[in-house]
């Protein structure tokens, strides 16, 4: 989904002015960064942050897919605490 998708929808929402898509991502890191301290180097790759140093990038390659997967599964976790159920929206007939 781009940006302009994601900005779209936020405007319709009511949203204009206030947020941007942009702040998704840096609520992301500050959430995630503030709980997982230590996962900062894996929490930026999330972002596709640029390594700052260089030399570190040529070497260390690693994608650390399944700590990326375990921590994109707290972020939802957090953003739907408290949300309503599959069976309390997808009620009736399914079209």
């Amino acid at each position: 989904m781009s940006e302009n998708a994601i900005g779209y929808l936020l405007n319709r929402a009511g949203y204009h002015g206030r947020h941007v898509p942009h702040g998704w991502r840096a609520t992301f890191s500050s959430v995630m960064n503030e709980a997982y301290r230590a996962d900062r180097h894996v929490i930026d790759l999330m972002l596709a942050h640029a390594p700052a140093d260089m030399t570190e990038a040529a070497h260390d390659r690693a994608l650390h897919m399944s700590r990326r997967r375990e921590l994109a599964q707290e972020w939802a976790d957090l953003l739907l605490e408290g949300a309503a159920g599959l069976d309390d929206v997808a009620v009736g007939r399914r079209h």
